[in-house]
């Protein structure tokens, strides 16, 4: 009737479905398509802050290289914003406009997930259908590659180093464990299926067992910053169980200080944290997180003075 194909078809009745809702009913192998009756769109009215938010989410998640070409989530990306865009009123496009050249991201690109689209699709459709995948995955530490029987539970986003990660529960380890989606270096989906724990929550999960991009098992710690430092560690919330215990007020033979305390994934982490506030921080407890912090900085000392 249309004299077009039924591809140009499709692609007209998702353009017009961005704007209005489409019913459609089969008879017989003949689909009728038809608009809702009585529908009346109302576009969103987007406040100016809501709309940066948007602005911002967009610039962060494409910081990540997520949103690159030949990701899984470039063009759905790139068809959320589009839809979210047809639905402003011209006076919200104009201010989204002028908004982008406002708000920004300082974050920058860490890896390109590009080539791990296939990954990211498969472990997308097991963590949905719950099923069981085998891996070979490279391990760091070790510098080495071991073969893996995984439940993918959540696939997330890391802000330490902008890296794509995945949670679920490791059967060599038998253990909830996160993994760089980058170093799977194989990925196949078996016929086993799995259940997710109905009380894993990835929030909960992570503001326990891992800190500053690493897992490990929880610590309560005490810092002492010092001087300007003092104030930042002051201000700021490094994580949800962060709590001041102990302030002194700067004087004559007095050094200004802040002492907090915390409950964090112990490991490479924490100790990464620290010393990135050197020299202006002493732990203060436990004693063993204080000689680990000790020895890191005699060898950096150490590999520091043979560079001269």
């Amino acid at each position: 009737m249309f004299r077009v194909d039924a591809k140009t078809i499709s692609r007209d009745l998702t353009i017009l479905s961005r704007h209005y809702p489409i019913t459609d009913e089969k008879d017989g192998r003949e689909i009728f398509y038809s608009f809702m009756d009585g529908y009346k769109f109302n576009p969103p009215n987007f406040t100016p802050t809501e709309l940066a938010t948007l602005l911002l989410a967009q610039q962060s998640i494409a910081a990540t290289g997520l949103t690159s070409f030949g990701t899984p989530f470039a063009g759905y990306g790139q068809s959320l914003l589009q839809k979210v865009r047809s639905a402003l009123p011209q006076s919200l496009r104009d201010k989204l406009d002028a908004l982008a050249s406002i708000f920004g991201s300082a974050q920058v690109p860490a890896k390109d997930y590009a080539p791990h689209a296939e990954t990211i699709d498969r472990l997308t459709s097991a963590a949905v259908s719950q099923r069981r995948v085998q891996m070979r995955y490279h391990t760091l530490n070790s510098d080495r590659i071991s073969e893996r029987l995984f439940d993918p539970y959540t696939v997330y986003f890391d802000p330490d180093g902008a890296t794509l990660k995945v949670i679920g529960h490791d059967h060599r380890s038998r253990e909830i464990r996160p993994f760089s989606i980058d170093h799977i270096k194989a990925l196949s989906e078996t016929s086993e299926p799995f259940s997710r724990p109905p009380h894993f929550n990835l929030e909960a999960f992570l503001t326990e067992n891992c800190f500053n991009g690493i897992h490990g098992e929880p610590l309560t710690v005490r810092l002492r910053a010092y001087g300007v430092t003092a104030r930042i560690f002051a201000e700021r919330k490094f994580h949800q169980s962060h709590r001041i215990i102990e302030q002194t007020k700067p004087g004559r033979e007095v050094e200004e200080t802040t002492t907090i305390e915390m409950r964090v994934a112990r490991g490479r982490g924490l100790v990464r944290f620290i010393l990135s506030w050197m020299p202006e921080i002493e732990v203060a407890d436990p004693p063993e997180l204080r000689q680990e912090v000790a020895v890191a900085l005699q060898q950096a000392l150490s590999r520091n003075a043979e560079s001269r």
